[in-house]
């Protein structure tokens, strides 16, 4: 057993990640605090509210739904959710067109052929399933070279038309970097490849049954999934935990003992606690930022930099009943301000008033760049030109809109990403009660379910369920 029944466990950041650990930690009868700057429990998986006169729209931090093939994961969310959880249709469709303006079409997404076709001429359409057809004659018979770039990656796999018109262009928006500068790991565990050979035998053989790596629902909070998160923290309070909301960890100072001080500042005042152990689910450069600087915890942040890309959130409370049918819908022209939306009414009733419905409209962009500094009525006027622009929205149906402006919401897998990580690793490693868990913490994307299940296997190795730290990230795949 790594960690004593008495133990006082810190957990920076108050997410889902901390939030989890903090929860099955507490439940095994350890002292937990968990520490979070923001004023309210979830970080990236908050749900915001906002009245108006014609009622409450309410939005989370992007599209966070819950999915899991583990049925232990999804009965530990169930049990903690109960009646509030929904289960709810996935319909996700994409807008392609040959500039990403007006004229295109709405296909299902993931890409299913040859509706996906459809909106190329023949020629065109002839080219992308040759390239295609040509790509995986090549890669089965020398399938064995390294794939270095996200480039490199869906090349090799799916040709390079296909890659021109679908991958690179909404990849690109996306990260805001070439796909030859984006590791080719990130393409290795978003994209599946069962899914896109599948759908090409269906449209060979249409009685084909779909892929089973497409999950055909998910699970979601009836309000919002700030739910979630919210619960835990009530969870780990009835349990004699701690939870410490708009507070930040500003030093964690190794001790003789094995141990550490950490100093916290609730914004009227310094505090340290003494923590046993610290488990961070905090961006790894503020996590180094809090170390000592005669640690060398300075040189290795400035020489082994890490990436997070931010995102802008554009939150339209819009005169209808209903946009569209779909979960999420992604918008890949690079003329297109918007990324992504989804329609929070679709994934439950109470999301908005009755006769109104919403879109969380996600605009991938990081601070310093010309559209992160754009004013708010800017943004939701570019947003909503675009939007009725193609169709999606109808003229003259805005109710009101706002806009929020979140910080590393996603890492960044660019090229030598696993290298630095490795590095950063290798340098916290000295403390060996100093743990990293969550997305963000251990620079892993992974959605809701592999971010509780870390979180788990985590709470697993140091109660000593398991003699080890499983990874779950490193053989994490994205449904």
């Amino acid at each position: 057993m790594i960690s004593k029944p008495d133990e006082q466990i810190i957990l920076l950041g108050g997410g889902v990640a901390g939030l989890a650990t903090g929860l099955e930690l507490a439940r095994r009868g350890r002292q937990v605090t968990v520490i979070e700057k923001g004023p309210v429990a979830g970080g990236l998986a908050q749900t915001f509210q906002y009245e108006t006169p014609a009622g409450v729209f309410r939005f989370d931090i992007g599209g966070h739904r819950f999915h899991s093939h583990k049925p232990e994961i999804i009965g530990w969310v169930q049990d903690l959710m109960g009646a509030d959880l929904l289960y709810v249709p996935r319909i996700s469709r994409i807008y392609l067109s040959d500039d990403g303006k007006a004229g295109g079409k709405f296909v299902d997404y993931p890409l299913q052929f040859p509706g996906a076709l459809s909106i190329f001429s023949p020629g065109q359409a002839v080219k992308i399933l040759s390239s295609y057809a040509a790509a995986t004659v090549r890669n089965r018979l020398d399938g064995s070279g390294p794939d270095v770039s996200f480039e490199d990656w869906v090349v090799r796999r799916f040709g390079r038309a296909l890659y021109e018109v679908y991958f690179e262009p909404y990849t690109e928006k996306v990260w805001g970097i070439s796909c030859q500068d984006l590791s080719a790991d990130w393409a290795a565990q978003r994209i599946s490849l069962p899914s896109l050979s599948e759908a090409v035998k269906r449209a060979i053989s249409p009685g084909a049954a779909p892929p089973a790596t497409i999950i055909s629902h998910f699970w979601y909070p009836r309000l919002g999934f700030g739910m979630i998160p919210n619960r835990m923290k009530r969870e780990i309070e009835r349990l004699g935990g701690r939870v410490l909301l708009g507070t930040g960890a500003t030093g964690v100072t190794p001790l003789e003992s094995g141990g550490f001080a950490v100093t916290i500042n609730d914004g009227r005042g310094s505090q340290i606690l003494d923590a046993d152990r610290v488990i961070s689910s905090i961006p790894m450069n503020f996590l180094l930022a809090c170390l000592p600087t005669e640690s060398g915890s300075r040189q290795v942040a400035e020489d082994f930099k890490l990436r997070y890309r931010d995102i802008i959130l554009i939150y339209l409370a819009i005169k209808t009943r209903q946009v569209s049918n779909d979960s999420w819908t992604y918008f890949p022209g690079r003329s297109l301000l918007v990324g992504r939306t989804h329609e929070p009414k679709n994934w439950s009733p109470l999301m908005a008033p009755d006769g109104y419905t919403s879109l969380a409209a996600e605009v991938f962009t990081s601070q310093g760049e010309p559209t992160w500094e754009q004013a708010d009525e800017v943004l939701v006027q570019r947003a909503v030109d675009d939007l009725t622009g193609i169709g999606f929205m109808t003229a003259g149906s805005l109710h009101q809109g706002w806009v929020k402006r979140v910080r590393f919401a996603y890492p960044v897998y660019d090229i030598g990403y696993a290298d630095k990580v490795k590095t950063v690793r290798q340098f916290l490693a000295q403390w060996p009660n100093l743990h990293l868990v969550g997305r963000t913490g251990s620079f892993r994307y992974m959605n809701s379910d592999g971010v509780i299940e870390d979180a788990l296997r985590m709470a697993d190795y140091l109660t000593g369920v398991r003699g080890e730290y499983v990874d779950v990230s490193q053989g994490y795949k994205v449904d």
